[in-house]
């Protein structure tokens, strides 16, 4: 059981760096395209491979996966090809009776994951406006700051994750896998910031 719990965590960490490995090398061509393009059918693969898991973990990840649909955040070749890889291992799985989903814990986390999505998007503009950066005293700013780090970090999916733990049993093991795939999408992220810095993109 422990065993499984961590390859659960390890997989969750790795589609958190996958993703922004992709993201930025076609957003900001910090990173090898290539490689992030040979590296979508891989994540496509652990996708499908927590989903087959049990009705909570498939419930998360297609959770997450629609809700970045919705969000317009599908915008490469690499991230189609991920979806596709997933869309056709849920209808081959339903297809046969071997998919199971828990609709209440998708329906959470499409939402929270939504959530994170259109706020994490609102943050990222602001945090672009220089005059937003300059440090300000008072209650609002303190309110700013909180809202800016919720966001960033997408802690909205966090709460729905225990939520989903204390009212259905969600197993908590998911709440760590979701800290795990954060904060490896959080380290990528930074990397590819220095790396930007470094070749002077804009």
């Amino acid at each position: 059981m422990l065993g499984e719990d961590i390859a659960i965590i390890i997989l969750f960490g790795f589609i958190g760096a996958s993703l922004k490995y992709i993201d930025a090398s076609y957003d900001d061509k910090v990173f090898n395209r290539k490689f992030a393009l040979a590296l979508s059918p891989v994540t496509g693969i652990v996708y499908c491979v927590i989903i087959a898991l049990n009705q909570y973990a498939a419930g998360i990840c297609l959770g997450i996966v629609i809700s970045v649909i919705l969000c317009g955040k599908i915008d490469n070749f690499a991230f189609s090809l991920i979806v596709a890889i997933i869309f056709t291992t849920v209808v081959i799985l339903g297809v046969s009776g071997l998919l199971s989903v828990s609709i209440l814990t998708l329906l959470v986390i499409l939402l929270c994951s939504g959530i994170d999505e259109i706020g994490n998007d609102q943050v990222d503009k602001e945090m672009k406006i220089p005059y937003l950066d300059k440090k300000r005293s008072g209650f609002k700013e303190i309110i700013r700051n909180l809202r800016t780090h919720w966001f960033l970090y997408r802690v909205t999916s966090y709460v729905g994750i225990i939520f989903l733990i204390l009212t259905i049993a969600v197993p908590w093991v998911f709440f760590f896998a979701l800290i795990a795939e954060e904060c490896t999408y959080q380290l990528v992220e930074s990397i590819a910031l220095k790396k930007k810095s470094q070749q002077g993109i804009t």
